[in-house]
């Protein structure tokens, strides 16, 4: 009797050190996923503010008939800072789509 019991309970702590390691898993994984969506909407916001400062830099641009807007130092560097943070946006969403994939495999 001692001995079926003493069976028992290893096989329940198997249990509980599987479902734990199961949750510990899921709960990494959570984290993973919030921490690539905070980032994203981060680069989401500095991207906006790009886009305000263009729209400013355009506006104090418009009395100056000479020059072109386009050409403007500011213009093109926020630009160029603006499709960096398209690329890296568009990472993060591939990377939580993967990490999507992986969980719907699970």
């Amino acid at each position: 009797m001692w001995k079926r019991i003493k069976n028992n309970f290893e096989s329940g702590i198997e249990r509980i050190k599987w479902f734990s390691s199961i949750l510990s898993e899921r709960v990494k994984i959570e984290f993973s996923v919030i921490k690539l969506v905070s980032d994203r909407d981060k680069k989401e916001k500095e991207r906006a503010e790009k886009f305000r400062l263009i729209g400013e830099r355009v506006f104090e641009l418009r009395e100056q008939h000479e020059k072109n807007a386009l050409k403007d130092k500011a213009i093109m560097t926020a630009m160029s800072e603006i499709e960096k943070l398209d690329a890296e946006i568009e990472d993060i969403g591939k990377k939580v789509s993967d990490i999507s994939k992986v969980e719907g495999q699970a």
